[in-house]
């Protein structure tokens, strides 16, 4: 496979491989059924696996494939060059840094979030997540710069992609640009970006803005997230999420001392012209019972939705298999 040719020259390479086995019985409180069914009750129960290394002393790759899902067709459907569509392929890129600068080249994250998408997939729960980080397709292929700020771990990046709003990476011909700040100032950690996408082949000039200022509070064990999040020029007729509308998210945290439980319990409110007004709120924990060590973690996670009008429970485990290759 031609993503493994870096292996040929890394100094050092990590394989990780992260199965999540989870059970997400969905409760109606708006008098339609449950749903218990197979395959749904099986929730995020997936496997994902992680490739990253050093291939010189200025060159780093990272490959993050999805390979199980519940909707496993529409995991394998549209391969490798779709911009409309989540696949098994998460991230396939390539960094050269120098000092205070790097260059990414592959495919990556759109950087239209902040601490929403700062977690990988595998360790967040979809139904305690906005509608945008649900059902808008993020990982697109480009190539983003990043430039260190005179701050300790401050970075301004730059980033051209291809448009959740095309359907083949390159042939639609639609891109999308991003800019965003993030790093720590004491206890204030900001994500702060703002994304422009073009959403017509036929009239390029036109730029769906996407604005996302996201805000993390950290004292002591505690820590809480602020976001907002706005949509200032879509139509709604592509990506419905993006017609002009705002969102906010708060969430509230804690960690012990020993890092072996974490609580958490988070809320959105979400609105646009064709989603109409949604409320989202839950919380869960996560208990990781190896002392001093976060590899297995067990999750009980509870979310309520007002469009959806259902309660989703979730209880299940990850792991993350470790595998030095040298």
């Amino acid at each position: 496979m031609a993503a493994l040719l870096p292996c040929l020259l890394a100094h050092s390479q990590q394989l990780k491989f992260v199965p999540r086995l989870e059970a997400s019985p969905v409760f109606s409180v708006g008098g339609e059924e449950h749903d218990f069914s197979f395959p749904t009750i099986l929730g995020e129960s997936a496997l994902y696996t992680f490739f990253e290394g050093d291939i010189s002393e200025h060159f780093s790759f990272l490959i993050c494939n999805h390979w199980l899902s519940t909707d496993s067709e529409g995991l394998y459907k549209d391969t490798f060059f779709y911009s409309n569509t989540n696949n098994w392929v998460d991230f396939l890129n390539f960094t050269y840094t120098a000092g205070w600068f790097s260059l990414t080249l592959g495919k990556d994250v759109l950087h239209l979030g902040g601490w929403e998408y700062d977690p990988y997939d595998v360790y967040c729960h979809s139904a305690l997540m906005s509608s945008v980080w649900n059902n808008v397709p993020v990982y697109q292929w480009g190539a983003s710069a990043a430039f260190a700020l005179p701050w300790e771990d401050n970075s301004i990046d730059v980033q051209m992609v291809s448009s959740p709003y095309g359907e083949r990476t390159f042939a639609s011909g639609l891109f999308a640009w991003a800019l965003r700040w993030n790093g720590c100032i004491g206890p204030w950690c900001p994500i702060w970006s703002i994304a422009l996408l073009q959403d017509d082949p036929l009239k390029r000039s036109h730029l769906v803005p996407v604005a996302d200022i996201s805000n993390r509070f950290v004292a002591g064990n505690f820590n809480i997230d602020l976001t907002y999040r706005n949509y200032v020029g879509g139509d709604g007729e592509e990506l419905p999420l993006f017609a002009q509308g705002h969102s906010g998210l708060l969430e509230l945290g804690f960690s012990d001392e020993g890092g072996n439980v974490d609580l958490f319990a988070k809320g959105v409110y979400e609105y646009t012209p064709v989603l109409g007004h949604n409320w989202i709120a839950g919380g869960g924990l996560h208990w990781y019972p190896i002392r001093d060590n976060q590899d297995l973690r067990l999750f009980a996670t509870a979310g309520w939705s007002s469009l959806n009008q259902t309660v989703t429970a979730s209880l299940g485990l990850s792991i993350d298999l470790n595998i030095k290759l040298w």
